[in-house]
């Protein structure tokens, strides 16, 4: 491992000692930055004589992750033994040709009801020259014309038969025991069969009734009913799909790609001391923009501690090069995000990185080099997204801080105190953690925490993974929409008091875009294209989640509001469609758009060039080997 370079090392300190600084963050500051004096003053400061807090500062928590006892659950005592049941149906799935000669009987009940899988009515969703959709009519009719289960599953898989590999998943999220009845189970399918030609998706979702009781560990189903049903097939051009992977030409010559990225986080944390902040938990983002100045948007990808972050330059043969140390850009400090805009009005892209202590600005001299120009140390919590844009309307940019749980040495407690404080309590509706900042631009690269000054410290003591501004009620200023994990997200609306100073007002409740659950990010487009924007939030969808959540035992003590927010925590993703009177309606079910399984990073694009915004969804947590079934 490469040692921390003399530019890095000299960052960190500053930090620290901008850190032992008497702070009150409730109040608004002008200056939490270092001069070059006091950055000349660091360098006399030798490495033994400072405590540099490399470790990452309550972004994981090991005993948050430990594996609960699921003996006491029946609902999970069920759904491991459907799952050992259907992991078998899904071999069985990948072979069509062999589906005539499987017995069934590990599977079916001597009462099972042989019918239809594939609905009778269909219609055609999109189509165009390379791709076609086509869903069922819902309720979903269909025919007992089946004498046996192994007719069913030839039917269902028909438009498959051409396909060279078929890849098949189960997974079941609700279930309702009944100890004298047969026990109601939902379960996802999803078929993907590819040949040269074509790929062509089968996804449905079926209410199965098995038999079972809690006394008993044999389990046999009776009946099958699809709900819904997609059938979805794409082109292929010359053997290529719609998008290809081109992840390996554009690298080719960066010899830091393979070696650095493609090791995977395992690798890494066994090579590199804890205490630089190796993270485990894949928090780190990027940004796009024209560092250089020719026209084409460069990457910058942030990095765990103890990793260089790095700068690729595009060129305009598509491939990238690695400008990170010419560029000055390469700490090794652990970073969550970063964002390319221009701060100081010279028309380049400037360059903010979120690290783990604080914000740091640099300068672009146009060119692709970076001087740092000015650091903000954030004291309560560490930053994880950046945003920006010119709430003032003064000409130039503005930074919104969001941050997620508070420093462990922030909080005034000992042991296991301050090791709860730092976790989201109560779990579905947080309102502990870390505080948010509003940085406004005073040119220079000076900057004010303007928080409290413009309203923005309303219910702001949240986990806050993301967040955008847009002028949703298209009055001219820009409003604020901040997702945040383990609770509710925020919606301030940008007003002027009487005096004509602006104030946020935190409107996310009456405009029935609270949305509580584990908010990831936020994207805006119009959607149904009214003229006006609309919302999209991916949070977590866990098939466990919706098991155990609808269970009687589960929060016995629980009020009812309590126990819906925990099963809204669990539903997946929003979107919500702009009513345009200043309220959404929360069309998430109606319009397909909520399981976007464990949903990170999710945008509005129009992918296929039809004038309709489509999503694209990114999702997807570290998990065990062998288990990633709540994924």
């Amino acid at each position: 491992m490469k040692p921390i370079t003399h530019l890095n090392a000299l960052l960190l300190f500053s930090f620290v000692i901008a850190g032992c600084k008497d702070q009150n963050i409730g109040k608004d500051t002008k200056n939490n930055s270092l001069t070059l004096k006091e950055v000349n003053e660091i360098r006399k400061v030798s490495q033994d004589e400072a405590s540099v807090p490399f470790k990452p500062i309550g972004l994981y928590d090991e005993s948050l992750h430990q594996e609960p006892d699921t003996s006491s659950w029946k609902v999970e005592e069920f759904n491991q033994l459907v799952g050992k049941k259907f992991k078998k149906l899904e071999k069985v799935i990948q072979n069509p040709k062999e589906i005539i000669n499987e017995s069934f009987d590990y599977l079916l009940s001597k009462n099972f009801n042989p019918t239809s899988l594939t609905p009778e009515k269909k219609f055609i969703v999109y189509s165009d020259d390379r791709l076609e959709i086509t869903q069922a009519v819902e309720p979903i009719e269909t025919i007992s014309n089946h004498d046996e289960f192994s007719s069913m599953l030839t039917e269902l898989l028909e438009p498959l038969n051409q396909s060279d590999k078929i890849r098949t998943k189960f997974k079941t999220f609700n279930v309702e025991l009944n100890d004298s009845e047969l026990t109601e189970a939902t379960t996802l399918l999803e078929i993907v069969g590819e040949n040269n030609n074509k790929i062509i998706s089968i996804k449905s979702t079926w209410k199965c009734y098995w038999e079972w009781t809690e006394q008993s560990n044999i389990l046999k189903l009776q009946n099958i009913t699809p709900i819904n049903y997609q059938l979805s097939s794409s082109k292929k051009i010359e053997n290529q799909n719609l998008f290809s992977d081109c992840t390996e030409s554009i690298f080719e010559g960066v010899k830091d790609f393979k070696n650095q990225f493609n090791r995977g986080s395992n690798y890494w944390a066994s090579r590199i001391e804890d205490r630089y902040g190796i993270s485990l938990s894949g928090w780190q983002g990027m940004a796009m923009g024209d560092a250089n100045g020719d026209g084409i948007d460069d990457i910058y990808v942030c990095e765990p501690g103890g990793l260089p972050n790095k700068l690729f330059i595009s060129k305009k043969n598509g491939k990238l090069i690695d400008a990170s140390s010419l560029s000055g850009t390469d700490f090794r400090i652990q970073s969550q995000s970063a964002l390319f805009i221009d701060t100081d009005n010279d028309q380049d892209q400037d360059l903010i990185i979120a690290t783990t202590l604080g914000i740091i600005f640099m300068e672009n001299d146009g060119r692709a080099n970076y001087t740092i120009k000015h650091t903000e140390l954030i004291p309560e919590s560490a930053p994880m997204s950046l945003s920006a844009s010119d709430f003032d309307q003064d000409g130039d940019l503005d930074i919104y801080v969001g941050c997620y749980s508070l420093r462990r040495s922030s909080i005034h407690s000992n042991g296991t105190e301050t090791l709860n404080a730092a976790r989201p309590i109560p779990y579905h509706d947080a309102n502990n953690g870390g505080r948010n900042l509003l940085l406004r631009n005073d040119l220079n690269w000076k900057f004010s925490n303007v928080t409290t000054h413009v309203g923005l410290d309303q219910n702001n003591r949240r986990f806050t993974l993301a967040t955008s501004w847009v002028d949703f009620d298209m009055d001219g200023d820009q409003d604020l929409y901040v997702a945040n994990d383990y609770g509710r997200n925020n919606l301030y609306r940008n007003d002027l008091d009487q005096n004509g100073i602006v104030k946020f007002i935190d409107i996310a409740a009456q405009a029935g875009v609270e949305d509580m659950s584990a908010g990831m990010s936020v994207s805006w487009a119009d959607a149904d294209q009214d003229g006006d924007l609309d919302l999209y939030v991916s949070n977590m969808w866990s098939s466990a989640g919706n098991r155990i959540t609808y269970q009687r035992q589960f929060q016995e003590n629980s009020d009812k509001e309590s126990l819906k927010g925990f099963r809204r925590h669990a539903r997946g993703n929003s979107l919500f469609i702009n009513s345009g009177n200043g309220t959404f309606k929360d069309l998430s079910l109606e319009s397909g758009t909520s399981m976007g399984r464990w949903a990170w990073g999710s945008r509005f694009a129009d992918i296929n060039n039809d004038g309709l915004q489509d999503i694209l969804v990114a999702n997807g947590f570290i998990t065990q080997p062998e288990d990633s079934g709540d994924l």
